[in-house]
């Protein structure tokens, strides 16, 4: 393939006698990936059932590599949300995070979401998620991935850091950067960031990463971590980046990597050249803090070139807010509490005004500069919806599994915070989208199905990877089924909302009438092999 002969020289100058190894690297396959969704599901049933040979990715404890030949976007497993399609060294920034259930975690530039899907499954239906990119077309895949793979107790933000940083002072366990860069290390894999690297110099994303890393400093809780990626080479954006991060925030220390899996230590000494070659500033004792971060050379493991570096927060933090909606349930198959269920239910502070936003002059500034207009943000729901969503669930479920609490024109949400957290933010989704109010009633979305337990839906109507009926259900088919193949709870009548599912993992919904289950599956997320 053809590389940018400046960047060709300039690799060619730090690598020395690695040199020869990294540029037989680009003759070499690009290795593929899947990583389990283990909100859904367990890794040994997938791999199971899988129709090619998977190897763990050594960095990852539920991703694999898949084989040149195979198709994992054209396999059901796919279309279920039971696996997602990632590039195996993208694995590694969150194993890093180490996200812990009932964590409340901060993905900062988290489109198209493949790392906030898996944040979510670190945080195992617990905790809080909120997951932000500024640009407002990179959300749709954001949303999607959120829905897609069951992540309920996240809201998809369209803002940017310095209005977040103002919104949640302190506020998160742990904060992911996998910030835009120059893409060096996706040379190999995308050609077309080749001709994106020749348009734009590194400094250009190096300020941008300063920027946003001065963000997301104010954000990180006391005792919290922030993890700082990119998918380049460049020392500018990377070890520069991080040098001149620690020299203006004492109160953050780099947290040492273990080498291990063929990954390689920072380079300090190329941070130093960065800061006499631009005239930047950082510490001797920042620039050397840099050697415990890590590279992930495509000539050293089976991955693209990444780089990650684990900082910490000094401090320990104090008592969090609680959470409510979907986040404050347990989604693994145990339904809210009447308590818990209550949309009203009041939030404990610690110390609520402490928390409002203020307009004060750095806030109207951000609000100039950002693009469009700033959402109104999501309303508390009126009797007349909350009484047609309860009328819903208990028709078709067999229990709530989790209090509609807040609304967006007529779209209802189980939203894990006080609305009123989110006033003045630009607001995708104030949380797990449950469904639309039409002509005096509720129906039910697909992002609901999605994120459902089969124990909690009156009716079922389970398949298996060899089941006749599963590719014509994923391609919007009628079905024609008897009354003994839907599995029955409480005393239900077969008539109304079925929830399909595969290998125990939901597909979406149907509506049952007569022997006919009609498709609700979205025509959109159809299978079209």
């Amino acid at each position: 393939m053809r590389l940018p002969t400046a960047f060709v020289n300039a690799m060619k100058q730090r690598l020395g006698e690695e040199f020869e190894a990294f540029m037989k690297s680009y003759e070499e396959i690009v290795r593929a990936g899947i990583r389990i969704n283990t909100i859904k599901t367990e890794m040994d049933k997938v791999i199971a059932h899988l129709p090619y040979p998977a190897a763990s990715i050594p960095w990852t404890k539920d991703g694999f590599y898949t084989p040149p030949e195979a198709r994992p976007g054209k396999h059901p497993f796919y279309y279920a949300g039971l696996y997602y399609i990632q590039e195996p060294s993208a694995m590694s920034p969150v194993e890093l995070l180490d996200v812990q259930p009932g964590d409340y975690v901060l993905d900062l530039c988290a489109a198209p979401g493949g790392k906030s899907v898996q944040i979510g499954a670190g945080l195992e239906g617990q905790g809080l998620l909120v997951t932000n990119d500024i640009h407002p077309d990179r959300t749709k895949a954001l949303v999607r991935n959120m829905e897609l793979y069951g992540v309920t107790q996240s809201i998809v933000l369209n803002e940017e850091p310095a209005r977040i940083a103002n919104a949640f002072p302190a506020f998160f366990d742990k904060v992911l950067v996998d910030a835009p860069c120059s893409g060096e290390g996706m040379f190999r894999k995308d050609p077309d960031m080749v001709r994106a690297w020749e348009r734009e110099p590194v400094t250009t994303y190096a300020q941008m990463q300063q920027d946003i890393l001065d963000s997301a400093a104010k954000l990180v809780a006391p005792g919290g971590r922030l993890v700082y990626s990119t998918c380049t080479f460049s020392p500018e954006e990377n070890e520069a980046s991080i040098a001149r991060f620690l020299t203006k925030h004492p109160d953050y220390k780099v947290i040492p990597i273990e080498l291990k899996h063929g990954f390689a230590s920072g380079r300090p000494e190329w941070a130093q050249a960065c800061m006499e070659e631009h005239g930047w500033e950082a510490d001797n004792e920042a620039i050397e803090a840099t050697r415990h971060t890590i590279r992930l050379w495509p000539h050293r493991l089976q991955g693209e070139g990444h780089y990650v570096a684990v900082l910490g927060r000094a401090g320990a933090r104090e008592e969090r807010e609680e959470l409510q909606g979907a986040a404050a349930c347990s989604l693994q198959g145990h339904p809210c509490t009447k308590e818990q269920s209550h949309a009203g239910s009041a939030l404990k502070h610690r110390e609520s005004k402490k928390h409002a936003r203020k307009g004060n002059k750095e806030d109207k500034k951000a609000m100039r500069t950002h693009s469009g207009p700033v959402n109104k943000g999501p309303r508390l729901p009126d009797v007349t919806e909350q009484d047609l969503y309860s009328a819903f669930c208990q028709e078709h479920l067999r229990e709530q599994p989790a209090p509609m609490n807040a609304m967006m024109n007529t779209y209802g949400y189980s939203c894990p915070l006080p609305i009123e957290r989110l006033s003045g933010l630009r607001v995708v989704r104030p949380g797990w989208f449950l469904g639309t109010f039409k002509s005096g009633r509720f129906e039910p979305s697909h992002a609901m199905a999605l994120g459902l337990k089969a124990v909690h839906m009156k009716r079922v109507y389970p398949l298996q990877v060899d089941s006749d009926t599963l590719i014509p259900y994923l391609r919007g088919d009628t079905l024609t089924i008897g009354e003994e193949q839907l599995v029955l709870h409480s005393g239900a009548a077969a008539k109304g909302y079925v929830l399909i599912t595969l290998m125990d993992a939901p597909l979406g919904f149907g509506k049952y009438v007569n022997g006919m289950l009609k498709n609700e599956y979205p025509a959109a997320w159809r299978w079209n092999s």
